[in-house]
C-alpha cells in the first residue's frame, strides 16, 4: 500500500508526547529524579512506562566478573523508558539511572494498555523501538559533561579556561559554567549540553551549594589539588559522597617548579585518601600538560603498549624516536616484561639520548644475565639486575612518574595477574622481568611475582580499559619458536668461555625464556585487535638474549615505525575516535619463516571495526 503523503505517521516522540499531554494530571504523574538516583534497578517489577522531558538517564547492565554496574546506553529527553520489559510483561532486565537532574512523565501500565488499544499506531511505534534496541549493537557511551572541582585554595577556574581553549583547538564546541549558573533549570542544563560538545562545570573550593548542584549534572569529576599540600582527610571524604563514582586527581604544581623534582613522594598520601581512577601530575603554565587533560576529555588521548620481548624489545626504542619525531603525543604508557622497562623510560619522559645512554649501561654493554649460580631458584642470582634497576630508577614511585603507567607481573602465589599502578618503580620492573628458572621470583607482601610475560606479553586491552583515545601497541613478541641454532651445546666449556659466548647464559636460558614467555595465536590475536594502529617490529636475526644486538634492534623498530605511520589518512589522535584501526596484514603465528618476509612489506590498512568502551 502506498504511503499516505498527506497524513505522515507521527514519530514515536511526537505520539508519546501527545498521549502523556492528553492524560497529564489524569493518568500521567510528573516525576524529578536527581542526578545519581535510580529510576528502577534489574529483576524489579515494570510497573510504568516513563517519557524523559529534560535531563538524562543511564542504562547500566550489572558486570558479574568486577560486580559493578557498566554504562551501556543513554536516554535522552524525548525517549521512553521501560518499554522493553513493559510491553514483554517481564521485570527490567537492566538499571537506570539519572546521570543529570531529569524530569519524567509517567504513566501506570494498566492505564498505558488501556490507552493504547485506542491507538494501535503507538503500539506499532513502540514495537518498532523495541526491537531497534534489541538489534542494535551497544553504542560506545562517552561523557560529555565533566566537573573539574577544587580541594585547595588557589582558584582553578584560570586553569579551566586554559583546558577548554585546549579542547576547543581541536575542533569542539565547549562550554565553561561557574558558580554564576547556580540556579540553572534541568531544562537550561539540556539545553546547554546540546548545544555544546563538552561541558565543564568548575567549583572552587568554598563554593559548596554550586557544587552539590553542579555533582548531579556531570558524568565524571575531576578533583583538584595542591600537590605541596597534604590532603585534608573529611574535605575529601565529603567530596567523595557527593560523587557517584570514583573521581580522577589531578595534582597541580607551579609553574616553576622543576618537573624532575616533584611530588617528593606525595602523591601517596593524596591516593589513600581520594581513591581515584586515575591520577594526573600538572604544571599551571605547560601547554602540554593542559594539552594532555583535554586531550583525555576529548578522547584525542594517546596511550601506548610495549610487549616483552627481551633484547628484541629494544626495538621499540626506534619507536619511541619515530613517534617523538612525528610529533606523536603520548599520555598513557605501560608493558609487560622487557617492555615494562622500555615504558618506563617514556613515563619518565627520558629525552632519547638519555634512554639510549641508561639502556647500554644497563642491558648492552655487559650481560644482565651472565652472574650464573647453582639453581636452587633460578640459573642466575638476579644481582646484576637488581644493582642496575637501582643505579637507574632509584627510589622512584610509580605513582610520582610524569605519565600515567603500569606494567604487570604473574602471580604465582594466587595464579592471577598482578598490574603495578604504585609503589617502587624498580620493584614491580624487577617482577615483570623475572622470567622462572632464569631470575629469582620477587617476593612481595608474601606472595610470588615472576615476568609479566608468563601470563600477558601484550596487556593492550587492559590500556584500551584506561582511557577513551588511541591505542598504540608496538609488539614483539616472537612469532616463531627458538631457533634450533641458539641450543647447539658448546663443544668444549674452555672455547665457550673464551669466546664470551658464556655471557649470554648457557642454551638451556633460551628454552626457559620461551617457554616461560610463550602466547597462544588466540591469546596474541585478541591483544592486537585491541590496538587501534599496532607497529611490529621484526629486527631479522635478533634473538631474545641477543643485548648485543640494540642498533640492529633499534632501527628496525624506527624503521617499521615510520612506515606504519606513513600509511595513516588521519591524526593518530582520531583513530579510535572515529572507529579506524591500522594493522599490519600478518598472522599471529607461521610455521616458517615467510613471518619475517611479511614483515617487511608496509603494513596495508584496514576497515573500521566496532570501538570498545574504555
Amino acid at each position: 500500500m502506498a504511503k499516505d503523503d498527506n497524513h505522515p505517521r507521527p514519530s514515536l516522540q511526537q505520539a508519546l508526547e501527545s498521549l502523556f499531554g492528553t492524560v497529564q494530571g489524569e493518568s500521567a504523574s510528573l516525576i524529578s529524579l536527581p542526578g545519581g538516583s535510580r529510576l528502577f534497578s534489574t529483576g524489579d517489577e515494570s510497573d510504568h512506562i516513563y517519557l524523559l522531558r529534560s535531563g538524562r538517564l543511564g542504562v547500566f547492565r550489572h558486570d558479574e566478573d568486577h560486580d559493578e554496574l557498566s554504562l551501556i546506553g543513554i536516554i535522552k529527553p524525548g525517549e521512553p523508558v521501560g518499554e522493553m520489559s513493559l510491553l514483554a510483561g517481564t521485570a527490567h532486565g537492566f538499571t537506570v539511572m539519572a546521570l543529570r537532574d531529569s524530569d519524567l512523565l509517567a504513566m501506570p501500565r494498566e492505564a498505558f494498555l488501556t490507552f493504547v488499544d485506542s491507538r494501535p499506531d503507538l503500539l506499532l511505534a513502540l514495537s518498532r523501538k523495541v526491537i531497534e534496541r534489541v538489534r542494535r549493537d551497544i553504542p560506545a557511551v562517552t561523557p560529555n559533561v565533566f566537573a573539574f572541582y577544587a580541594i585547595c585554595d588557589q582558584p582553578i577556574l584560570p586553569m579551566v579556561e586554559r583546558v577548554a581553549t585546549q579542547i576547543r583547538a581541536l575542533g569542539y564546541r565547549v562550554a565553561v559554567l561557574d558558580k554564576t549558573f547556580h540556579g540553572t533549570s534541568p531544562d537550561a542544563f539540556s539545553n546547554i549540553e546540546t548545544e555544546n560538545d563538552y561541558v565543564l562545570h568548575v567549583a572552587e573550593r568554598h563554593e559548596s551549594h554550586w557544587r552539590l548542584l553542579s555533582s548531579r549534572q556531570v558524568d565524571h569529576v575531576f578533583l583538584m589539588a595542591d600537590a605541596r599540600e597534604r590532603p585534608d582527610a573529611i574535605e575529601v571524604e565529603g567530596e567523595r559522597s557527593l560523587l557517584h563514582r570514583a573521581p580522577d586527581l589531578v595534582l597541580m604544581y607551579p609553574s616553576d617548579q622543576a618537573k624532575a623534582h616533584h611530588a617528593h613522594g606525595r602523591t601517596r598520601a593524596w591516593l589513600d585518601q581520594v581513591r581515584p581512577t586515575r591520577w594526573f601530575h600538572i604544571y599551571h603554565d605547560d601547554i602540554h600538560d593542559l594539552g594532555r587533560l583535554a586531550r583525555i576529555i576529548a578522547g584525542h588521548s594517546v596511550g601506548i603498549v610495549f610487549s616483552g620481548g627481551g633484547a628484541r624489545a629494544f626495538s621499540q626504542i626506534g619507536a619511541i624516536q619515530a613517534l617523538r619525531e612525528a610529533h606523536i603525543p603520548i599520555d598513557f604508557v605501560c608493558g609487560s616484561s622487557m617492555g615494562a622497562i622500555l615504558a618506563a623510560t617514556l613515563a619518565m619522559q627520558w629525552d632519547d639520548a638519555e634512554i639510549e645512554r641508561r639502556i647500554r649501561d644497563a642491558f648492552v654493554d655487559s650481560s644482565p644475565l651472565d652472574d650464573i649460580t647453582f639453581p636452587f631458584l633460578a640459573m642466575t642470582g638476579g644481582r646484576k639486575v637488581d644493582e642496575r634497576l637501582e643505579k637507574h630508577f632509584a627510589d622512584i614511585q610509580i605513582e610520582d612518574m610524569p605519565l600515567p603507567y603500569f606494567c604487570l607481573s604473574s602471580n604465582l602465589t594466587t595464579g592471577t595477574l598482578k598490574v603495578h599502578k604504585t609503589g617502587l618503580l624498580r620493584q614491580a620492573l624487577r617482577a615483570s622481568i623475572s622470567l622462572p628458572g632464569v631470575m629469582p621470583p620477587v617476593i612481595e607482601d608474601g606472595e610470588v611475582l615472576v615476568d609479566g610475560a608468563v601470563m600477558r606479553s601484550f596487556p593492550a586491552t587492559m590500556m584500551r580499559n584506561t582511557h577513551l583515545g588511541t591505542v598504540i601497541g608496538v609488539d614483539v613478541t616472537r612469532a616463531r619458536g627458538v631457533d634450533p641454532k641458539a641450543l647447539s651445546v658448546p663443544k668444549n666449556l674452555a672455547g665457550w668461555f673464551a669466546r664470551g659466548d658464556w655471557r649470554r647464559g648457557p642454551p638451556i636460558v633460551s628454552v626457559m625464556m620461551r617457554s616461560a614467555t610463550i602466547t597462544t595465536a588466540a591469546d596474541l590475536a585478541q591483544s592486537r585487535a585491541a590496538t587501534d594502529l599496532l607497529i611490529i617490529p621484526e629486527p631479522a636475526g635478533v634473538e631474545i638474549r641477543d643485548w648485543k644486538a640494540y642498533d640492529l634492534a633499534v632501527e628496525n623498530g624506527y624503521q617499521t615505525t615510520v612506515a606504519t605511520l606513513a600509511q595513516l589518512d588521519s591524526p593518530v589522535t582520531t583513530l579510535r575516535k572515529k572507529g579506524v584501526s591500522v594493522h599490519p596484514n600478518i598472522p599471529a603465528f607461521t610455521p616458517d619463516d615467510s613471518y619475517v618476509e611479511m614483515a617487511s612489506q608496509p603494513p596495508q590498512k584496514q576497515g573500521t571495526r566496532f570501538g570498545l568502551f574504555g
